[in-house]
């Protein structure tokens, strides 16, 4: 009986999806930089707008995405690649230059 426990548990982290992760929009908030400054006064310059990734699976970041991003969207993206399979919105907590995403299962 254990066993067959542990079996179903390990069937259950198997990758069963990917995930496509897609830039919807960056934006960049004035109003706070002035009063917060760090870092460029502009929007994210790591990820462009319409830029798509897919992660094949949920612990490593695909090439050339943003870890932060990666770090905020993990949760959502670890539920698609399970078998979720309604898209989301997300973005990440970068609040002077949030990043939106979309994300969602593919076979």
């Amino acid at each position: 009986m254990e066993e067959a426990t542990e079996r179903k548990g390990i069937e259950n982290i198997s990758e069963k999806h990917k995930c496509k992760i897609t830039v919807l929009r960056k934006t960049f908030n004035e109003e706070y930089y002035e009063k917060y400054p760090y870092g460029a006064a502009s929007a994210c310059g790591r990820l462009e707008e319409g830029q798509v990734f897919i992660s094949d699976n949920r612990w490593d970041p695909p090439e050339g995405f943003c870890q932060w991003a990666w770090s905020d969207l993990r949760p959502t993206i670890h539920s698609i690649h399970a078998g979720h399979s309604a898209p989301a919105i997300g973005c990440c907590t970068d609040g002077l230059r949030p990043v939106f995403f979309k994300l969602e299962r593919i076979e």
